[in-house]
């Protein structure tokens, strides 16, 4: 009971609390962030192995539903119908190999379903964040193949430049409201390079493991060792006090021993007043070895104490040093 009212000081207490919030942030908060973008990249890793592996498809037989967008991204299909080159639109502040591009976006109006936002590549930003010209979609019914890409979430904040809104994310309901299109809203195209109406193709990233799996697995091992180190120094602590009593109660010890010798009366040089030279001296030699003898015990009695706790100036500073650790705790 004693020792745990010692742990009940402010310090140890708000130690405790944040040693446990910071456990309860670390697994419910920090790792299952970090694993959870772990599985996001793995899946999407696993998107685009597959449309690399496979063949394009029409585009009907890909998309059965509104979640193929996010489930087969990347995924290559073909589709016909014609461009609708006055209605465009661009993506800003993006790059490629540090440069500064526009993407194309332009509405596509399918033989068969709704229209879509198709990506048509890229071009480079000009001087003053000027558009440059490009090749405009051409006219008529044409055969595609893009890929498929899931809407970008954020506001897509359109802003006019050149004569075309552009904005900041590819958000197909917001810019069909721009344009004057009822687009797909779950998902757009982007057009591989060789085919009618393409740009230079804008980059698809490349397969790669991340750091979120490390760095998941380095905030469980935090939330393993914040009350790991609590319970060392809580050990430390324990081990600390139990030293100091120990020397407290030596140094108590030598004090009473120190204060029993002093009361010890001299009788050395003492001699009996009616005896002879020879008696005197006997009894003189009796005491002097008397006190031979204490002062022998005596020195071997500090020598044992010094051996072990140090000089009375060492004892004298532990004391001041643990008076001073009480005050601050």
């Amino acid at each position: 009971m004693r020792t745990l009212r010692r742990f009940l000081t402010p310090g140890w207490v708000i130690g405790v609390l944040a040693a446990i919030l910071f456990a309860w942030a670390c697994f419910a908060l920090l790792a299952p962030w970090q694993l959870g973008k772990s599985d996001d990249l793995d899946a999407r890793n696993a998107r685009l192995a597959e449309s690399v592996e496979a063949a394009p498809a029409p585009l009907a037989q890909v998309v059965d539903g509104p979640q193929a967008y996010a489930e087969r991204e990347w995924r290559l299909v073909t589709l016909s119908g014609e461009w609708q080159p006055d209605s465009e639109a661009l993506l800003r502040l993006r790059s490629v190999d540090g440069d500064l591009v526009y993407q194309v976006l332009t509405v596509f109006d399918p033989v068969d379903g709704a229209d879509l936002l198709v990506n048509r590549g890229y071009v480079l930003v000009g001087e003053n964040n000027a558009v440059p010209d490009y090749p405009a979609a051409p006219t008529g019914e044409v055969e595609i193949t893009a890929r498929l890409r899931v809407a970008e979430p954020g506001e897509a904040e359109p802003v006019p430049m050149a004569g075309l809104p552009a904005v900041r994310v590819v958000d197909p309901a917001a810019i069909g409201d721009t344009l004057g299109h009822d687009l797909v809203p779950e998902g757009y195209l982007q057009l591989t390079g060789d085919q009618p109406g393409s740009l230079t193709p804008a980059p698809i990233p490349g397969i790669e493991n991340g750091p979120y799996l490390s760095y998941g697995l380095q905030w469980l091992a935090f939330g393993v060792l914040a009350p790991a180190a609590l319970i060392y120094f809580a050990w430390a602590e324990i081990r600390a006090r139990r030293r100091d009593a120990e020397v407290a109660a030596a140094d108590a010890e030598a004090d009473a021993d120190r204060g029993s010798d002093d009361d010890i009366p001299p009788t050395a040089g003492r001699s009996d007043q009616g005896g002879g030279t020879t008696g005197g001296i006997a009894r003189g030699d009796s005491s002097v070895d008397r006190d031979a003898s204490d002062v022998d015990e005596l020195s071997a009695r500090e020598r044992a104490m010094r051996a072990r706790y140090g000089d009375r100036d060492d004892v004298e500073k532990r004391r001041a040093l643990r008076r001073a650790d009480r005050l601050r705790t």
